[in-house]
């Protein structure tokens, strides 16, 4: 394990001419629509670092929560997300910068490199970041190592998908969820995420699996648990069909009543897609 961090940790510094601008408040450190996927990977790496027990890095840094889906907007996805504001922000500078989420070292070079800026700072949330409204030169070299940490981060988001969820990626048909919000919301204010992510939370709690996902992650706090997964990470006839499942979704669920309703709906990829 040790060796497969010290690894994304040197690719991570490989020709990194990125730093912060002064005057940056850390937006995507604070605002809850700035959305930070984080991996069991990701929380692996801080429980070696900080000494801490995953599960407990999970309870206070962590919680679950949607993202739409970029094959079907209608869809959305079950995710671990970073808490807003980061409880690792300290002023406006990561308190855990050498080891924290692949997802926040990726940002946001790997967004230049696939020519992604120009439609992130059309948007109300990405506009208010110094950090993409200037030109970045990014080297070859350096552009390398981030398309390799890009492709660790994709197995590495398949695999805790797997192992939490039993399938990458979990996804819900939102459209039950948004009636819901709708019907308890008269004065039709804007619903957003942060509403979904409530609701997701509270429907999901009768149904059993936020307890199956908390006993799973918990098996995290032992060696023998974390060295079993990285097993399973390096196992290619496991990883490629996950792979397959995370660009083309078959399975989606919906809530009725406190169950789960799984159905067969195939999602295609769109063309803009991160990767």
């Amino acid at each position: 394990m040790e060796s497969y961090f010290q690894h994304q940790a040197d690719l991570a510094k490989k020709e990194c001419k990125m730093q912060c601008p002064d005057d940056c408040r850390a937006p995507g450190c604070r605002l809850a629509e700035v959305i930070v996927e984080t991996t069991l990977f990701d929380l692996i790496r801080l429980s070696l670092v900080l000494n801490t027990p995953v599960s407990s890095l999970f309870l206070h840094h962590c919680h679950l929560g949607l993202q739409s889906c970029e094959q079907n907007l209608r869809y959305q996805r079950l995710l671990i997300k970073l808490k807003k504001p980061c409880r690792f922000l300290e002023k406006s500078r990561c308190a855990v910068h050498g080891s924290k989420p692949l997802n926040c070292v990726l940002f946001p070079e790997y967004h230049h490199i696939k020519g992604l800026v120009s439609a992130l700072v059309r948007g109300p949330v990405f506009s208010k970041f110094p950090c993409l409204k200037n030109e970045m030169f990014i080297s070859d070299q350096r552009s390398t190592a981030l398309k390799k940490l890009r492709l660790m981060s994709r197995r590495e988001e398949a695999l805790s998908g797997f192992f939490i969820f039993n399938t990458p990626p979990y996804i819900f048909d939102s459209k039950p969820l948004t009636k819901h919000l709708k019907k308890e919301n008269p004065n039709k204010k804007p619903i957003t995420l942060k509403d979904y992510d409530r609701l997701i939370n509270e429907k999901l709690k009768p149904t059993g699996l936020l307890d199956s996902i908390n006993d799973k992650i918990s098996r995290l706090d032992t060696r023998a648990g974390m060295e079993s997964l990285f097993e399973k990470l390096k196992d290619d006839a496991l990883m490629k069909p996950l792979l397959a499942k995370m660009d083309t979704p078959e399975i989606v669920y919906k809530l009725k009543g406190n169950s789960l309703k799984r159905l067969k709906r195939r999602l295609q990829p769109s063309e803009f897609y991160f990767r």
